[in-house]
């Protein structure tokens, strides 16, 4: 197979265009609290961070292990973040050393930038060599794409789905790629370092690398050797890892910082109020669990799914909302915000009328089965199970490349020419407006964060 990360003469414009876009994207990041997220030297980087960072709720994970090395991730969630970000946590360590700036919020920025235009380049290409779709309706609905909101939040935010995007994204145009060659497999070698990879940043992703490879390779997948391979070995050095940093990082410093709680508790009434306070607040945030452990802390049967499903699912992942702009929900915006105009129900009811016809029109079409496969693991995760359900619209980079993807077919379809340029206009005006209108509510409020340096 031929190298996938070599850009083709015909692609060169697209990914420059990209690039200087997400350029523009991670220098709103890199200007939000600049002066403050830039300080080096022995600081409480947990406080630096978290009292002074909210944009919606994207964690600021990678931004705190980078500055000082500690476990924050949930690893049986993300066992590979960590191990990630090691070597450029003593990087920035040791630039911190000579010139006492932080230099995170770049490091952080400079993978933004590299994964988000792989991911823009993997969704071109897919309407292209995939689903065989004109170049010039492949460029619009990959501008369609990149005018959702979670998407061009992901972008830039020091969160981990930039990361979940690229590979995703990678996955399906290998699957789809092999879906249309003679022999019709997904090498093992392939699919073995997608499970690793894609998984060690969000553990669920293993679900989607199992569908592509059983949609691809078929009975094959269960052959003892392929299935050692790709999912076994992958999962099994995934688990070491974890293990490895569970024991030697987290443990101690669960225990350590109990004792530092426990004493801090007792001894300061404002701290022990203003705990209370939180934890009393995250309570109300939190509904019925399937479950009472820690790997179902997350899941909530109680939620109201209609709502979820129209302000969150599609709504605030598509287009923000005008109020409470960018809150996050464990912190002070409304579990439900409903939209101040009607045209952005109008719009939302527009976009999944056309998601729906063209599952209609390409549902026999295998890959667009695939993905429909892999929409259908996140609406049992996050509407069924209720996995996040508060804050489902920041997870759309797992899944909402599949609207695009599903309204090709709809393109595809097309015979007369009227109805094809009615198409373009409809989409083209559907983008246009989502760009202006979600980035005339992003821009003002990370410019708001902006702290000069001191």
């Amino acid at each position: 197979m031929r190298n996938i990360f070599a850009i083709k003469r015909g692609e060169r414009l697209l990914c420059l265009v990209a690039f200087l876009a997400f350029v523009g994207l991670n220098w709103l990041m890199i200007a939000y609290n600049y002066g403050l997220f830039t300080r080096g030297g022995n600081l409480g980087f947990w406080g630096l961070f978290f009292d002074h960072y909210t944009v919606s709720g994207y964690d600021n994970l990678s931004y705190m292990t980078i500055s000082r090395w500690k476990i924050y991730y949930q690893l049986y969630r993300h066992p590979l973040l960590p191990t990630f970000f090691y070597p450029f946590y003593l990087l920035n360590h040791w630039l911190m050393d000579l010139t006492h700036t932080n230099y995170a919020i770049f490091i952080v920025a400079f993978f933004n930038v590299l994964t988000a235009t792989y991911s823009c380049l993997f969704i071109y290409r897919i309407f292209t060599e995939v689903q065989e779709l004109r170049k010039k309706d492949a460029l619009l609905l990959t501008i369609f794409f990149f005018s959702f909101a979670s998407i061009l939040l992901t972008s830039f935010v020091p969160d981990h789905f930039i990361f979940s995007l690229f590979f995703l994204t990678m996955t399906l145009y290998i699957a789809g790629r092999a879906m249309k060659r003679e022999d019709g497999r997904m090498k093992a070698w392939q699919t073995m370092l997608l499970s690793f990879f894609a998984t060690g940043i969000t553990f669920t992703n293993i679900a989607k690398i199992g569908l592509a490879d059983l949609f691809v390779n078929g009975k094959r997948t269960f052959r003892i050797k392929h299935f050692f391979l790709v999912f076994i070995l992958p999962l099994g050095a995934l688990f070491a890892i974890y293990s490895y940093q569970q024991t030697t990082f987290v443990e101690p410093d669960t225990k350590l910082q109990a004792r530092v709680k426990e004493k801090k508790l007792k001894k300061d009434q404002k701290f022990a109020a203003k705990y209370e306070k939180q934890h009393e607040f995250m309570k109300s945030r939190t509904g019925t669990q399937v479950a009472n452990n820690r790997f179902f802390e997350w899941t909530d049967l109680s939620s109201s799914r209609t709502d979820a499903i129209i302000e969150n699912l599609f709504g605030e992942s598509i287009q923000l909302h005008q109020e409470h702009v960018l809150e996050d929900v464990n912190k002070s915006r409304p579990i439900i915000v409903r939209y101040s105009s009607v045209l952005n129900y109008i719009a939302e009811a527009m976009i999944i009328i056309l998601f729906l016809g063209g599952i209609i029109v390409g549902r026999k079409e295998k890959f667009l089965q695939l993905c429909l496969a892999w929409f259908a693991t996140d609406i049992v995760l996050h509407i069924i199970l209720g996995f996040g359900i508060i804050e489902v619209y920041i997870m759309g980079a797992h899944w909402l490349f599949v609207i695009p993807i599903a309204i090709t077919y709809l393109f595809k379809c097309i015979r007369q020419r009227r109805v094809l340029i009615g198409a373009r206009l409809l989409i083209a005006t559907l983008s246009l407006t989502l760009m202006v209108y979600n980035l005339s509510l992003i821009i003002p409020f990370m410019l708001r964060g902006f702290v000069a340096p001191h």
